[in-house]
């Protein structure tokens, strides 16, 4: 995954977390992973997984193909 990839899915994931007004301690609890990781996954540091990334549309309620139409 490009660094620019990262950088989309982080930024899509931190949107809509602060637009339901949760922070990453609360979002990472709901989806069941570190806060650490979520953070480098927000920040485009980390490669997130398939699994992991199915979590976190879960989380916001959206099908995978969801979560990416806002990419």
């Amino acid at each position: 995954m490009t660094k620019t990839t990262r950088k989309a899915i982080g930024a899509r994931i931190r949107f809509l977390r602060q637009q339901q007004g949760l922070t990453q301690v609360t979002f990472a609890n709901m989806v069941n992973v570190e806060r650490a990781c979520l953070s480098k996954v927000e920040s485009g540091e980390r490669n997130p997984s398939i699994d992991l990334l199915e979590r976190i549309a879960g989380g916001f309620d959206l099908s995978l193909s969801e979560f990416f139409e806002g990419i």
